[in-house]
């Protein structure tokens, strides 16, 4: 008797065991799955985000022209003539940005004005640009007794009345959003504004004409007429 009661309780023993354990695998097995939806989660709205960046405009095939001036102080400077071009945000030597991705590192989120510095040997930050002529303007120069600060304007060429948005941080990612910018890159005195593009180049947008451009091409032709 005293045997069957022992045999009862080691049974009942494994079974209360084996009960448990599975009530432990459960309490495990539940935050596991609750992290495995987040991460998920999180993967599918990381791949949703950057898919939308990478088709949002402009796209490859857009062609948007934005003018562009560089100023110096109190002086603008030479146009851009270089034309070797990657990606395809470039100019023709003619004072316009030409925003024409070939590929999507030009397009979206990445249709830059660094983009644009980098395609012709440039290059552009808070603290410095380097022009095509190898001019490198730096932050803090004297500009007329007072340090020089590294600034642009951008400026819409169809209300030029309304005032512009001057960047002096994160410069390099200053992203083209529309067709018909316009842009003064400059370095001036901290109380100055950049000046809007000559009008000359304001004017160039209005006679650009896309059609005749050689724009599907890596290495660039100029068939635009030249202006300062």
């Amino acid at each position: 008797m005293a045997r069957g009661d022992s045999a009862s309780k080691v049974a009942r023993a494994a079974r209360a065991g084996s009960s448990g354990g599975a009530g432990e695998r459960r309490k495990v097995g539940f935050p596991a799955a609750l992290v495995l939806v987040v991460l998920l989660g999180g993967l599918l709205v990381f791949w949703a985000r950057t898919d939308r960046e990478a088709t949002s405009a402009p796209r490859v095939g857009d062609h948007w022209h934005s003018a562009y001036d560089v100023y110096v102080c109190d002086d603008f400077r030479s146009k851009i003539v270089i034309e070797t071009d990657p990606n395809g945000i470039h100019s023709h030597g003619d004072g316009l940005i030409h925003v024409h991705p070939f590929n999507k590192l030009a397009s979206g989120s990445d249709a830059t004005l660094g983009e644009f510095f980098s395609a012709f040997g440039g290059s552009i930050d808070d603290e410095s640009f380097l022009l095509d002529s190898g001019e490198l303007v730096l932050e803090g120069a004297d500009c007329n007794g007072e340090p020089g600060v590294i600034k642009v304007a951008r400026f819409d060429a169809d209300d030029l009345d309304r005032e512009p948005e001057v960047v002096i941080e994160d410069i390099a990612n200053i992203r083209f959003l529309k067709n018909r910018e316009a842009f003064t890159i400059a370095m001036v005195p901290e109380g100055v504004e950049p000046p809007r593009p000559r009008t000359e180049r304001l004017s160039f947008l209005d006679t650009v004409d896309p059609v005749r451009l050689q724009s599907d091409s890596p290495t660039l032709a100029t068939t635009t007429t030249v202006v300062d």
